[in-house]
Parts: structure tokens; C-alpha cells; sequence
């Protein structure tokens, strides 16, 4: 199974989920899309939502600095 790896990147780069939440909806605005509520963003990191818009992987990579290896994860069950 994949899985997002934003939680432990966030916890290793001490930024804050609010912080990566308003980084997020900066880039929104700058590409001109709308926002991401907080609420939706909370589902999105915690792995609560059944898919995940290849335009969510993107910008969290751009956010969080990182490549979209170290963002997903696989995990045997």
C-alpha cells in the first residue's frame, strides 16, 4: 500500500502543519486555484481521504521541498 510521508517529513524539518497548510494555499493562489480548507488538508496529511489529486502530491512536494520519492512510502500489510 502507499502512503504520504508528510508527517514524518514535517516532523523532521520542525515546521508546523499550520505552516504547511499556509504554504500550501500561497502556491494555490500564485497558480490562481482556489484554497484548500483546513479541514480538507488535515484529511489529505493524515491519510483520511480514499484518493489524492496528483495536484495535492505536487504542491505538497513544492511545500515541502522535497521529491515525490520522498514523499510517498510503500508499507507491507
Amino acid at each position: 500500500m502507499v502512503k504520504l510521508n508528510v508527517l514524518n517529513l514535517l516532523e523532521n524539518s520542525g515546521e508546523s502543519r499550520y505552516s504547511l497548510f499556509n504554504k500550501i494555499n500561497n502556491i494555490r493562489a500564485t497558480k490562481g486555484t482556489s484554497a484548500i480548507s483546513y479541514t480538507n488538508f488535515l484529511n489529505l496529511i493524515e491519510m483520511k481521504n480514499q484518493s489524492v489529486r496528483y495536484q495535492d502530491l505536487d504542491e505538497l512536494c513544492e511545500a515541502l521541498d522535497c521529491e515525490i520519492q520522498d514523499l510517498l512510502k510503500i508499507v507491507k500489510e
